[in-house]
């Protein structure tokens, strides 16, 4: 005789168990389909774009960081002044 122990048998789960798991992941994949497609409308994006802009020229106390508009602007008056160069050759 062994001594091997025996696992004892789960129970298949029954068909309603099934339906209702399934019913529940659909439930879940809907909510999840919602809130991206919430998060694609052109007004959402608009809105994120935007805040992400200001917020590389604010702090977290939602002051300006004028060490970063000074480069914006010494980027943007750059491109300017090589546009006039070119265009005087």
């Amino acid at each position: 005789m062994s001594d091997a122990t025996v696992a004892p048998k789960v129970p298949a789960p029954s068909p309603a168990d099934l339906q209702a798991e399934i019913a529940a992941a659909r439930e879940d994949l809907v909510a999840t389909i919602n809130e991206l497609k919430a998060q694609t409308q052109p007004g959402a994006l608009v809105k994120r774009g935007r805040s992400n802009v200001t917020g590389f020229f604010t702090d977290e106390f939602g002051g300006v960081r004028p060490e970063r508009v000074a480069v914006v602007g010494a980027v943007v008056v750059g491109l300017i002044l090589i546009g006039v160069l070119r265009r005087r050759r």
